[in-house]
């Protein structure tokens, strides 16, 4: 008896490289969804996104999303601010959001950096500002221990939202925001001066909300906006 041996059939199964075929569209709404740093480390799964990244126009850091605020986050930040951000493309920002925690010993060395991060926003246009900048140190209160805002946003015609938490106000400074709509400030020092100048020179003004806050003594309301 001869008994037939079934043929052998050879299939070839070929790899579809599936991250390729994403709509170019939907990789740039995928990387706005993720924090700057993660859209710059998702480059990696494919050559086509290298440099899709470099479009984002929505950066948010926070140092306190990766559990800790010691030298690795700070370095980390640093890197961000030399390498990453120079490369970015858009010409306007819609948002920046930096939630920065210090350990204590770090703070004073990379303030400077911080500075150059908002200088670079602000010369970008940013539209939605949000600091919150602080020492992991609960006890530390005293306004001269703050982070100092540098003079770049206090006349920014491009800011309509800005959100500024545990920061500190220049005393010389004039405030002068044409496009600001929407204001917040928490835990911060500020002066009868200043919220004079808030008053009368941000004549976009709808929502001003005040927390944890002491400095002045009068708020007067003129704008026929609130």
């Amino acid at each position: 008896m001869c008994l037939l041996k079934k043929p052998k059939i050879e299939t070839e199964c070929e790899e579809i490289d599936w991250i390729r075929k994403i709509p170019y569209a939907l990789i740039v709404e995928i990387l706005y969804l993720l924090s700057i740093i993660d859209a710059f480390k998702a480059t990696i799964l494919s050559k086509v996104w290298q440099y899709f990244w470099t479009c984002i126009n929505n950066i948010i850091y926070d140092n306190e999303e990766y559990g800790c605020s010691g030298s690795m986050t700070v370095h980390e930040f640093i890197s961000l601010t030399d390498n990453v951000l120079p490369l970015l493309s858009c010409s306007t920002i819609k948002k920046f959001s930096l939630n920065f925690v210090f350990g204590y010993d770090y703070g004073e060395s990379y303030i400077f950096v911080i500075d150059k991060s908002l200088e670079f926003t602000v010369n970008k246009k940013v539209e939605d500002l949000c600091q919150n900048i602080r020492y992991r140190i609960v006890y530390m209160t005293r306004n001269d221990q703050a982070y100092s805002l540098p003079e770049v946003p206090y006349s920014s015609s491009s800011i309509i939202k800005l959100n500024c938490n545990n920061c500190k106000i220049l005393e010389d400074c004039v405030l002068h925001w044409t496009s600001l709509k929407s204001l917040t400030l928490e835990s911060l020092f500020i002066r009868d001066e200043h919220i004079k100048q808030i008053m009368s020179n941000c004549p976009q003004l709808e929502s001003l909300n005040l927390y944890e806050f002491c400095g002045f003594n009068r708020l007067h309301m003129t704008s026929p906006k609130f």
